[in-house]
């Protein structure tokens, strides 16, 4: 079980994974950050290379969850970058068309704060994070993702509100070994090749 937690730059994302992974839930940490850090790849200098590289490395991070019967937490998803690419007025690869959606249970979305914090690797400012979040919203919500957004609150009051609603989806969804060994099946030869030069 995947879930998304999406939102715009400096809305607090980072603070609710970290957090929902201290009370012992899986995650995967948000790869555009460690695509930036490494330095080679960058979306101010060149935005189609740098979405490609992040959704080649999120394809196969997420390929490589076998724990199919257990919630697991992403920093952003797969439909993150498309969202970038509207909001830039650049045409979307076709890519996104091929991308299986049905795999995630639920995008958080996180509401935007009150204020922004800049630094090096975030160098948006507050209005972007209000004009991206409609926009992750519609990417998701288009492909029949349920989204829940997570309103501006205390950080921990944050990670309950997500920690609850995920306990609230396992609880009634309930992967057999069976259903869980075919949606294994199914995403690996949905993400293999993973998508490179189509951008």
């Amino acid at each position: 079980m995947k879930f998304v937690i999406t939102g715009g730059p400096s809305v607090g994302k980072t603070t609710i994974v970290t957090g929902l992974a201290n009370r012992g839930f899986k995650v995967i940490h948000e790869i555009a950050t460690q695509v930036i850090n490494e330095g080679k790849y960058l979306p101010w200098v060149d935005r189609r290379k740098f979405q490609a590289e992040v959704l080649r490395r999120q394809q196969s991070a997420e390929a490589s969850i076998l724990e199919f019967d257990k919630p697991i937490i992403l920093d952003r998803g797969l439909f993150d970058g498309e969202a970038y690419y509207v909001v830039d007025q650049m045409p979307i690869p076709q890519v996104f068309d091929s991308l299986d959606a049905s795999q995630y249970s639920v995008a958080f979305l996180v509401e935007p704060l009150d204020f922004f914090d800049e630094t090096d690797v975030r160098r948006e400012n507050l209005a972007f994070t209000h004009q991206i979040s409609g926009v992750l919203e519609n990417c998701y919500a288009s492909r029949n993702v349920k989204v829940i957004r997570v309103p501006a609150m205390s950080p921990s009051d944050r990670i309950d509100f997500v920690h609850r609603h995920v306990e609230a989806y396992t609880k009634t969804h309930v992967y057999s070994a069976e259903q869980a060994a075919l949606q294994a099946s199914y995403l690996f030869r949905s993400t293999s090749p993973f998508a490179v030069g189509v951008f």
